[in-house]
């Protein structure tokens, strides 16, 4: 669940957690182009720069692209990898959204279908 921190540097959840399987392969959420595939901390990472100035990341992965690759949603980036710390599950995907350089969002929201408005039809009988 995510959960932005109070204060720039503060505690928080700056993702959501994906249960998952070891092994199974890790999508781009979005189109982009890879910025990051690396370990970091130990753990598989990937980072992908989207249009739009968002980041998308995702962990713990091993990555089948390297820096540099353009990607199109539902490319693959790597495959999942087991140990998530917290996870309750065998693996979990660490999956998070930032714009500009620490400002977390909701990945989650981008999942959500936009906000729907119905308006008059003109030829609709009274």
């Amino acid at each position: 669940m995510f959960r932005k921190p109070t204060y720039q540097f503060g505690r928080g959840h700056r993702g959501a957690d994906l249960a998952g399987v070891p092994g199974q392969a890790v999508l781009a959420a979005r189109e982009g182009v890879v910025v990051f595939a690396g370990p970091v901390a130990g753990r598989g990472v990937v980072s992908v720069d989207h249009p739009d100035g968002l980041r998308s990341t995702y962990e713990p992965v091993t990555a089948t692209v390297a820096a540099g690759a353009r990607v199109a949603a539902g490319d693959p980036l790597g495959v999942l990898e087991a140990g998530h710390r917290g996870c309750p599950v065998a693996a979990c995907l660490h999956w998070g959204v930032r714009r500009d350089r620490l400002d977390h969002l909701d990945p989650l929201v981008l999942l959500r279908p936009p906000r729907v408005r119905l308006l008059p039809w003109e030829g609709a009988p009274p």
